[in-house]
């Protein structure tokens, strides 16, 4: 058994039920499609949707840090984004069961961006270098965030995290420019609040620890 398995599991259990609680809450909640629901192409359709694959990734690397982080306020961060974005993923879920829609559509990730200028060139650009998203890991990234342990995986999390933030950063400014519903719009502006302040958090715990940022395509365009 690897030093990772041998790890106390009780934070993450309670984190995946409590998300998982979440999104059961946010489907019960939910009634029937209105007859003024936003289209399956709509703009808020997509951004519910994208935004909370988006939140996955976030809360799934949230987990990894609660089992792996060495520092309790790395700790702390990983519970607090986790339980932010996993009460965000149960609202956005309800809103699409009340409209009417499946959880997931056919629809190419982040085509309701393709009116909304400049952002639609850094979807597009990391969707060329392999992640579904802006700001998302790839899978080789996600696979050696899971093969790190120590001060190592810490300072790794956090890089990939400040990258996550600026991603969805974009996305939910996109959405509150382009969203039509109002519930999802303000959604929006807290999802614009909380991963602002969590930046600032990340950014500051990486410089304690000596460590840079990753690079993010809105940091190389602006330094072309």
């Amino acid at each position: 058994m690897s030093p990772r398995d041998s790890r106390p599991r009780a934070g993450r259990v309670l984190l995946v039920a409590a998300a998982v609680l979440v999104a059961l809450v946010g489907g019960v909640l939910a009634g029937r499609a209105l007859p003024d629901a936003p289209g399956e192409r709509s703009a808020a359709v997509g951004f519910a949707r994208d935004m909370t694959t988006h939140h996955q990734q976030a809360i799934a690397m949230a987990f990894e840090a609660v089992q792996e982080a060495p520092s309790a306020e790395v700790r702390q961060l990983a519970v607090d984004i986790a339980s932010t974005q996993g009460n965000q993923v149960g609202r956005m879920q309800a809103l699409l069961r009340e409209w009417g829609h499946p959880l997931t559509g056919s629809a190419p990730a982040m085509a309701w961006m393709s009116t909304s200028q400049g952002h639609a060139g850094h979807a597009e650009l990391a969707q060329q270098e392999g992640r579904a998203m802006p700001g998302m890991a790839t899978a080789e990234e996600m696979a050696r965030l899971s093969e790190l342990t120590g001060e190592e995986f810490e300072v790794f999390f956090l890089q990939l995290m400040l990258r996550h933030h600026a991603g969805g950063l974009q996305m939910a400014e996109s959405g509150a420019e382009l969203v039509g519903d109002e519930q999802l719009r303000e959604l929006a502006a807290a999802i614009l609040a909380s991963q602002s302040s969590e930046t600032q958090v990340l950014t500051d715990l990486l410089a304690e620890r000596g460590a840079q940022p990753l690079p993010f395509p809105a940091d190389e365009a602006a330094g072309a």
